[in-house]
């Protein structure tokens, strides 16, 4: 690819230490049932040399591996490198071999008499490279990283198996942010984005490398070295959308320290520059506007990282001048509102909506936020005459105003009124709670129990409510009987956790099943 900035910035030694961390990539060959993971596979060429008689052999050696029986499968394996010596899977068998004392955990065995034993024999094989790289792999799993990193790094420059070398690259980074090494970061991200072939199996991998590098970049006020990184990956428009969403983190965190916000005001700058020019200049060709309504609310997104409140606001009365007003901008303008506190604009611009249902809505919202429920109320009782398919919805809200201020009774008459069993009756379960009317409460609880869902909560809210009626050897046998029905179930770990810590009882979950 040549040398560009970034290389050049690191070859003359001008990286400052990062103080930002970046995404874990997931690794790309996990062991899953009844399947070998491809450090465990068997090369193609390998298997079609193979004899009937010596796959049979490494089948049943491989059978016993999948079901967990790993020293039968140890036996096996060497039973195969007995008869098979000169067969094309006889490195694949040395290598299984040395799993299986992994898995049994003889880790410094699966080294010396395992792995090292594949490199020896077979050097020229591709299980000899698999085995360079689990040996550092096995390194890091004992603990010992420095080690490790030393294996790994000797792997890259001697295997030429790119899969394996981004493997190790991959688990160098791991250890390198844990230690909080970011030059060390910085160096292995650069090989993966700039320095990897991405053949298949390595893309997204390489891909992700230089999103990390790319927001690193940004976040250090590295404006070109940003978007380096960013371009061996995208363009266009996917370019774009990866430079607005680091851009706009880059721009917060840089402006959020008083040494960093000159830097932070730059590639602001920079950002809303590129956002203006992709701002089409004929609204009417065919999706022009769409263009022109993208570019606009990255640029008052990127104003609201920035902290610009006026610019923002600007922006927006920019977007209803060339575009026109409608409630999805009208929403935007009264989320930025919310943002900043200042709801009676917010509700005001609500207000301006066309649609008046989703305007009333969203200030009813607005006052439940507030604990304003006698106002949120007043606005859902007229949205129950305006919408009146969405009734049950309505009411709900009403409910929680009710119980969310106190007023059980009028909290018990609305949910009483919603088709929406059984959650209306445990929500009038709880307010009868309140009252302290226990038997009310436990009738409602007893019908709840019929929805399946709904019975392991059900049957420790009666233990609860006997327990606040006083009833000390009822509420203990709910709880116990939540033990014995439902043992798998959260409620029953609290019943359980409960009856010892305040009755000193303990529960068993046994002799039952969940109902």
């Amino acid at each position: 690819m040549g040398t560009n900035s970034f290389r050049r910035k690191w070859i003359d030694g001008k990286w400052g230490s990062l103080v930002c961390a970046g995404i874990l990539f997931a690794a790309f060959g996990v062991d899953a049932a009844n399947r070998l993971s491809p450090l465990e596979q068997i090369p193609i060429e390998s298997f079609r040399e193979m004899r009937e008689v010596e796959r049979y052999q490494l089948k049943v050696a491989e059978k016993h591996y999948l079901e967990g029986e790993y020293k039968i499968a140890l036996d096996e394996y060497e039973k195969f490198l007995s008869l098979y010596e000169s067969s094309s899977a006889a490195a694949y068998s040395q290598l299984m071999w040395s799993h299986c004392l992994l898995r049994l955990r003889k880790v410094n065995t699966a080294i010396r008499e395992g792995f090292q034993s594949v490199i020896d024999y077979w050097p020229d094989s591709q299980e000899a490279k698999t085995a360079s790289y689990l040996i550092a792999r096995s390194y890091q799993d004992m603990g010992e990283v420095e080690k490790a990193r030393v294996a790994f790094q000797k792997m890259i420059e001697s295997v030429d198996d790119v899969e394996l070398q981004v493997r190790a690259r991959n688990q160098i980074l791991e250890m390198a942010k844990t230690k909080q090494d970011w030059d060390e970061v910085l160096r292995i991200l650069g090989e993966l984005t700039f320095d990897t072939e991405r053949i298949k199996g390595v893309e997204e991998i390489c891909r992700a490398a230089s999103r990390d590098l790319g927001s690193r970049l940004l976040r250090r006020g590295d404006w070109d070295g940003g978007i380096e990184a960013l371009e061996t990956s995208y363009e266009g428009g996917g370019l774009d959308e990866k430079l607005f969403e680091y851009g706009r983190s880059a721009v917060g965190h840089l402006r959020s320290q008083d040494e960093t916000r000159a830097a932070g005001d730059q590639m602001l700058a920079k950002l809303l520059a590129r956002f203006e020019a992709t701002i089409p200049d004929d609204l009417t060709e065919e999706g022009n506007q769409s263009r022109a309504r993208t570019a606009l609310n990255r640029i008052a997104e990127l104003h609201g990282a920035a902290g610009r409140k006026t610019d923002v606001l600007a922006t927006y009365e920019r977007i209803e001048k060339m575009l026109g007003v409608s409630d999805g901008l009208l929403g935007q303008i009264a989320s930025f509102y919310r943002g900043i506190g200042e709801r009676e604009k917010a509700r005001a611009t609500y207000r301006r909506y066309e649609n008046q249902v989703a305007a009333k809505s969203a200030i009813a919202g607005m006052y439940r936020e507030e604990s304003k429920f006698d106002e949120a109320i007043e606005l859902y009782r007229e949205l129950i005459e305006e919408d009146p398919d969405r009734v049950n919805d309505y009411l709900w809200v009403i409910g929680d105003c009710f119980e969310r201020k106190g007023a059980w009774k009028e909290a018990i008459q609305t949910y009483r009124q919603i088709d929406k069993f059984p959650d209306n009756y445990l929500r009038m379960a709880r307010c009868h709670r309140r009252l302290k009317q226990w038997d009310e409460a436990l009738s409602l609880y007893s019908q709840s129990k019929s929805s399946e869902p709904h019975a392991p909560g059900a049957t420790l809210s009666i233990g609860y409510t006997y327990e606040e009626a006083g009833q000390r050897e009822n509420a203990i046998k709910a709880f116990q009987l939540t033990c014995r029905s439902y043992p798998k179930s959260s409620e029953a770990s609290r019943a359980h956790a409960h009856l010892q810590s305040k009755y000193q009882i303990t529960a068993t979950f046994g002799g039952g099943k969940d109902e």
